[in-house]
């Protein structure tokens, strides 16, 4: 039984940071629709970039992620009693630790966004979400304190602007998802309009 409410827990908590993600797409498309200098027929020429641009663009998607993915799992993974959620959960909780790593792909994405399917679409709202989750608990959690382990007694300090710096990629990360998928959303809906 404890199983299945931790299941619908992290259900729950998967739902409500996607959701949350859609709310930030959608306020940046407001804005994007809202910007007089970006005028539906200033959109008819489709800028491609070149697959060198792409590959570039992925690798500093990698090397931010990994470096916000490292200061996670110390602070919010190895850190004493936290691991159990991963163990209790058979591993499933993991998924919300590792999800960022999906933003490496949204480069070389080619489809419309709106042929993409629901499942698609919740993908990549959840990893941008989860990208957003974890870098603003780095940046507010201010404690450096590392468990080493349950009982709290055995710790010992990390470095605070490297936690900070954590949060500040991942950010970034979430930001290009954001403005990545609404820019999509807004060729779709201008490319209707002409």
């Amino acid at each position: 039984m404890a199983f299945l409410m931790s299941i619908g827990a992290l259900l729950l908590a998967m739902s409500v940071v996607t959701l949350f993600f859609y709310g930030v797409v959608n306020g940046c498309l407001y804005f994007m629709k809202k910007n007089t200098s970006m005028d539906p027929s200033n959109r008819k020429v489709k800028i491609r970039q070149s697959s060198s641009i792409k590959c570039l663009t992925s690798f500093v998607l990698f090397v931010l992620i990994a470096f916000g993915i490292h200061q996670t799992m110390t602070y919010y993974l190895k850190s004493g009693v936290y691991f159990w959620f991963v163990i209790f959960t058979f591993g499933l909780l993991l998924i919300m630790y590792y999800a960022p790593l999906g933003a490496i792909l949204m480069p070389f994405v080619k489809k419309e966004y709106k042929t993409w399917h629901r499942v698609s679409k919740f993908f990549w709202y959840y990893v941008g979400g989860t990208s957003l989750f974890w870098g603003i608990l780095l940046i507010m959690d201010t404690s450096t304190k590392i468990y080493s382990d349950e009982s709290g007694s055995n710790f010992y300090y990390g470095n605070l602007p490297l936690k900070v710096m954590g949060g500040i990629s991942l950010i970034i990360v979430a930001l290009y998802m954001a403005l990545t998928l609404a820019s999509k959303k807004y060729t779709v809906d201008t490319r209707d309009n002409i």
